[in-house]
């Protein structure tokens, strides 16, 4: 399924995946909702137990405490003994329920931003959550936008984009935020995964950070997963260190 790209901006997100490995890359540029420069950087990569989530779009909301990492933290950590996909099933659940409330307090008291970023369709929130289960690569999307069906009431319509079993090529990606630069490049480009997942998900980012610079820029971070563990290629101070589980002593 191909998602359309909305016209919230200030973060590249890619996701490249083979059986073997996720690889996942992130700008670390903060920008407003109108993408004025707000001279800071964040992590944009976070780990939840086994699972590794990034996310743009509306992510926090000061004003009404609407906070995506918070959220994800509850969400993924209610069941610690459930599979990927009954944790990711609970986050949507959980994210659906906090912003039905959100929505309805935005378009109140900001209708500039409601109008200009979420009404229409426009999808306001994406949501990557990656990791290995039994061996297996998982890499889930979670597409979020308004859907009005009352002038008083506002839905929230989740749009899936999944690469699970029946995810097919031998190199999958998943782009998330601003990717206009980049979009087409990988099958454009003769044997551009030849160096490798890392040093192509690199050459992404540092692509749109050349065309976009205004709402997307360094330093790149970037995560590798594989079925034994999780290690940072690259990051920065504000980015926690990996939590991988202790491996059994060798006998």
């Amino acid at each position: 399924m191909v998602i359309p790209a909305n016209s919230i901006r200030g973060t590249t997100i890619v996701v490249a995946r083979t059986m073997d490995e996720i690889v996942i890359g992130a700008d670390s540029k903060v920008t407003d909702t109108y993408g004025t420069d707000l001279n800071r950087r964040a992590c944009k990569i976070r780990q939840f137990g086994k699972l590794f989530i990034a996310f743009e779009g509306l992510e926090l909301d000061r004003q009404t405490g609407f906070n995506v990492p918070e959220i994800a933290s509850m969400a993924l950590h209610l069941k610690p003994s459930a599979s990927a996909t009954e944790k990711v099933s609970i986050l949507t659940g959980f994210l659906v329920s906090r912003l039905f409330n959100e929505l309805r307090l935005l378009k109140k008291n900001a209708p500039e931003t409601y109008y200009k970023k979420i009404q229409g369709g426009q999808i306001f929130l994406r949501i990557v959550v990656a990791g290995f289960e039994r061996g297996r690569p998982l890499v889930f999307i979670r597409n979020f936008r308004a859907a009005e069906l009352s002038p008083q009431t506002i839905g929230v319509s989740v749009l899936p984009d999944d690469c699970l079993d029946g995810c097919q090529g031998e190199v999958v990606t998943r782009f998330l935020g601003e990717t206009d630069a980049i979009d087409g490049l990988p099958e454009e480009t003769p044997g551009f995964w030849q160096q490798g997942l890392v040093n192509g998900v690199r050459r992404l980012i540092e692509t749109e950070i050349a065309a976009r610079s205004e709402y997307v820029g360094p330093p790149i971070d970037i995560l590798r997963i594989d079925r034994n563990d999780a290690q940072w290629i690259q990051k920065k101070a504000e980015c926690a260190g990996v939590q991988n589980r202790a491996r059994p002593p060798r006998r």
